[in-house]
């Protein structure tokens, strides 16, 4: 694997092609990422279908090192992408005990009862590293395939950035051993576009190349 890796995002889910949910997840990733030096090659979204998101899966892994999926886990029938990851890294569905407790405590918090699909929050791929989401009831998966790290998390924005910030991105740092990034941002007032292009042009061809 490179050193510093590209990275895709994938986010999964019709409500995100028909507008119906604004995709702040990105965002928030390729900002975090970027704090680490990782570069983000490209952005998919994919609808809610088995065939369309094994294609975007084997299209991803031709352009990226690391591919993180938000999406598509939760407990309706439509949430594929768990069932869809256990078939594309040939694997199948066993129960992650500390996962299934996590989530009757949630049910036993609330004074609800625990239907069977909630229970089901709790199959995972037999050959995926657990994700622990102390957030919610659906585990975060990391998979390691022929060189591409595949990471699925869940598309409620408060769920996916606790995993991003306590599990994925201290693992792709370790992973990957790739160094902290500064980011500097310059404002300045009163300037066209085209004008300051002229004023920075020595500066910017003195920036590397990263």
């Amino acid at each position: 694997m490179p050193l510093i890796p590209d990275v895709e995002i994938m986010t999964i889910g019709d409500e995100l092609l028909y507008g119906q949910v604004i995709d702040t997840n990105s965002a928030f990733m390729g900002q975090e990422l970027g704090k680490l030096g990782l570069r983000v090659r490209q952005i998919t979204s994919v609808s809610d279908r088995a065939d369309e998101i094994v294609a975007a899966l084997d299209q991803a892994r031709q352009r990226a090192q690391v591919v993180l999926m938000t999406g598509g886990l939760g407990p309706t029938k439509d949430d594929l992408t768990k069932h869809v990851l256990a078939r594309y890294f040939n694997s199948e569905l066993v129960l992650h005990q500390p996962t299934l407790e996590h989530v009757e405590g949630i049910f036993r918090r609330f004074n609800r009862p625990m239907l069977e699909v909630n229970r089901q929050q709790a199959l995972v791929p037999a050959n995926c590293h657990v994700l622990f989401n102390e957030v919610g009831t659906a585990p975060g998966m990391w998979f390691e395939d022929q060189g591409t790290v595949f990471v699925s998390m869940p598309g409620v924005p408060h769920e996916m950035k606790y995993l991003m910030t306590h599990e994925v991105l201290p693992r792709l740092q370790q992973h990957f051993q790739t160094p902290a990034i500064e980011h500097v941002v310059v404002q300045t007032v009163g300037l066209g576009e085209s004008f300051l292009a002229q004023q920075i042009e020595q500066w910017e061809a003195a920036l590397p190349r990263t």
